[in-house]
């Protein structure tokens, strides 16, 4: 969707005639309180993801705020786990699947890669955004009142006490899955230090959070990390309503999961665990 405009995070654009562009980040921790956690975490890389797209988009005058987006797809590499706040970076074109995608690289003060990552995504035609998601979003809303959901322990989720659990326990041990449910009270400011989002729906953000919460209490790991990943989004998850993630498969560090609200498929998660 269409980014807001009172603030940025990145500055000092530079577009070249190839339409990348170069980037300043901003270090201001009291302002964007997600570079408290390392950038490298799936919280923060969404919420960088998301910013960077849109602001250098906006630089190189391609981005189009009368109309909704939408990320279908991103992979992403881990270059030094050990680097700090993200200081510089650079965004480009990438073909990804016969598609035009961007391609975002970023750097902390000591140039160390932070990570790489890729996305694409969908611009839709019609403002009547909610027009035609009203339906489902109503079949869904309701279904589990937010006091009847059971969420896991935080302390086998690797989170602090700023942030919230997002899933139920682990269920089934020969198909494990968890029952997600994330709100406005515990995916949103101001009581979600971390996570911010449209409001809308449950973004990016939001599920790379509960498959890392997933992969955490399944391995029994709750600082589990990720150098690589991919995740494809198919179908809107809707706030307030809770989905399920399941174990497609596990084969050595690959995890693969799926994630459903309804009965029907929402995104495709494809993580490497360290």
């Amino acid at each position: 969707m269409p980014g807001p405009t009172d603030k940025a995070y990145t500055f000092d654009h530079a577009v070249s005639a190839d339409g990348s562009v170069a980037f300043r980040c901003s270090q201001d921790v009291d302002e964007w309180r997600w570079l408290e956690l390392p950038a490298w975490h799936p919280v923060a890389m969404q919420t960088i993801n998301y910013w960077v797209s849109v602001e250098c988009s906006a630089a190189r005058e391609t981005l189009d705020r009368d109309k909704w987006s939408a990320l279908t797809w991103m992979d992403w590499k881990v270059g030094d786990f050990a680097a700090g706040i993200p200081a510089r970076g650079e965004m480009e074109n990438a073909g990804i699947d016969g598609e035009v995608g961007f391609a975002i690289r970023l750097y902390d003060t000591a140039d160390r890669l932070i990570y790489s990552s890729r996305g694409k995504g969908v611009v839709f035609r019609t403002r009547d955004f909610e027009g035609w998601r009203k339906e489902a979003k109503t079949s869904l809303l309701g279904k589990v009142p937010h006091g009847d959901f059971s969420y896991a322990d935080p302390a086998s989720l690797g989170i602090g006490p700023h942030e919230f659990p997002l899933i139920s326990p682990v269920r089934s041990d020969a198909q494990p899955y968890v029952d997600a449910l994330v709100t406005r009270d515990n995916g949103m400011p101001p009581a979600a230090r971390y996570m911010s989002g449209s409001g809308d729906h449950v973004n990016a953000t939001h599920l790379a959070e509960c498959a890392r919460q997933f992969v955490a209490a399944l391995t029994g790991n709750p600082a589990v990390r990720f150098p690589r990943g991919e995740i494809r989004f198919t179908r809107y998850v809707e706030l307030g309503a809770p989905f399920r993630i399941e174990l497609l498969s596990r084969e050595g560090s690959v995890i693969t999961l799926s994630v459903e609200q309804g009965g029907k498929p929402c995104t495709a998660i494809k993580l490497v665990a360290a």
